[in-house]
Order: C-alpha cells, then structure tokens, then sequence
C-alpha cells in the first residue's frame, strides 16, 4: 500500500465512491469470493498448526489487548519488520488464519508464480501494486470489499508499506485510513516486538526470541467523515492515518512493549 493514495494528491479523491460504485472486478479477482477449496483449507490449516507451534515453542509470543479485538470485520494495522509479522497478527487474534486477508505487494507476491502459490495456499492474499494509479488504487480498495463480504473476514494493512531496514517505524502512507473510510471497518493498532531482532528483512532464516503484540482500542472511520462532508476527504484520512500512527507509537511506549 506504498502509493495508494498517490491519485489523491491530483485532485481525483471526489470521483473515489462514485468509481467503488461502478466498479466490477475481473476474473483474477473472483477467487477472493470464492469457496475455499479443500487443498486451501488443509494449507490453511497446517499453517495455523505451524503459527501456533512456532509462536508457543520457538518463538514465544506474548499478547496483550486481545480483548480490544471488535467483532469482525475489521483491518489489523502493525509496525512491520519482518515476514514472521503476519503469522503473529493472525496467531495474536485468536481467529483462523482463513479469516484473514493479507494485502501483497503484487510484484513480490503474485509475478512469480511458485511463490503466488505457495503462499496464496497459505494465506488469503490481497493484491496491491505498489506504483499505484488510480485505477489500481480503486482495485484495491473494491477486492477489499469483495473479500470482506464473508462478515467473518478480516484484512491485514502495513502502514509503512513495506518491512523497515532497521527495526524502527518508518512513515506511515495512507492506504489503509482510504480502506478503512470507504468500507466502513474498524481499524485496530497493534505494536509487535520482536520480529526484527528475529527475523529481518534480508535473513534467510528466523532465529528463536520472544516476541510480543499489545492490541490497542479500535479506530472507527466515523469519526473522521466530518472531513469528507465538507468536501475534505483527504484532510479526513491524514487525520485517521495520524491517529493511527500515535496509536501504535503510545502501545509502543505505555502498554509494556518496551
């Protein structure tokens, strides 16, 4: 989600609901509403056995906040260090790991075939170009929605967009305050420790460490549709995306993730 909102800067936000409404997805995107078969529930299933072995033995993980979890669906936000981070967002939640949705830099995940599918069998993945237009940018945000349908389903946002090179919080884009807005769902902050030291970018391998995740209150994009009211959408997601960014920065400093 590093650009999704790069559309938004020229102007062409007013357009975004009226372009959700008529948008129809294609045929590559039908799997999101689909059924899951029975290979992708078995690998599934295997690879929520796998979390839960990973984060009870070898990396011990530690949740606090889990009772802030609202009722799906909603979008799970975290600081992202490390590829360990998705299995720890679905493993803290509590919730099967089909339940959730993962958005997918597209030229990682999807262009090479193998990878698309040994993780896609894994995961439910989300494409998202990373060199956004605004068509893409509307892609995104209506395979959410699709995916989203199934009322039990959740998404899985980094807001930085990409794993941080040094175990520190880098930026926040807007993607997933747009996501968030237009669709309605909550967003729930979640600070993760641990994964860096772990497993970062550019490592073959994960070494054993504890880890923790502090789950903060949910964020509801309600609040902040005063914006969108007065002709300033873009000035409502900044808000959100801000709101955001200090909630996981205070889980960091107050909650005992230290």
């Amino acid at each position: 989600m590093c650009t999704v909102s790069r559309g938004i800067r020229k102007g062409i936000v007013k357009s975004l609901k009226d372009a959700l409404a008529k948008t129809k997805l294609g045929p590559e995107y039908a799997y999101l509403s689909q059924p899951l078969t029975l290979f992708e529930r078995t690998a599934k299933k295997v690879f929520e056995w796998y979390c839960k072995a990973l984060f009870t033995l070898y990396c011990p993980l530690q949740v606090q906040g889990r009772e802030n979890i609202p009722q799906s669906p909603f979008i799970f936000c975290s600081n992202h260090n490390s590829h360990m981070d998705t299995g720890v967002l679905m493993r803290c939640s509590g919730l099967p790991v089909k339940n959730f949705g993962m958005m997918a830099a597209a030229d990682y995940f999807f262009e090479n075939k193998s990878r698309k599918f040994f993780l896609g069998s894994l995961m439910n993945l989300i494409p998202v170009n990373r060199k956004s237009t605004y068509k893409s940018m509307v892609e995104t945000i209506a395979a959410c929605r699709e995916f989203t349908k199934d009322r039990s389903r959740n998404i899985i946002i980094y807001p930085e967009g990409t794993r941080s090179l040094t175990g520190q919080i880098q930026n926040f884009k807007h993607g997933a305050a747009m996501i968030s807005s237009e669709l309605s769902l909550p967003i729930v902050p979640v600070y993760i420790k641990g994964t860096y030291a772990s497993w970062p970018k550019g490592n073959s391998f994960m070494k054993p460490g504890k880890l923790q995740a502090a789950i903060g209150q949910p964020i509801f994009p309600q609040q902040f549709h005063h914006e969108a009211k007065n002709g300033k959408p873009m000035a409502g997601y900044r808000l959100l995306t801000a709101e955001l960014e200090q909630s996981i920065l205070s889980l960091k400093e107050e909650n005992g993730v230290n």
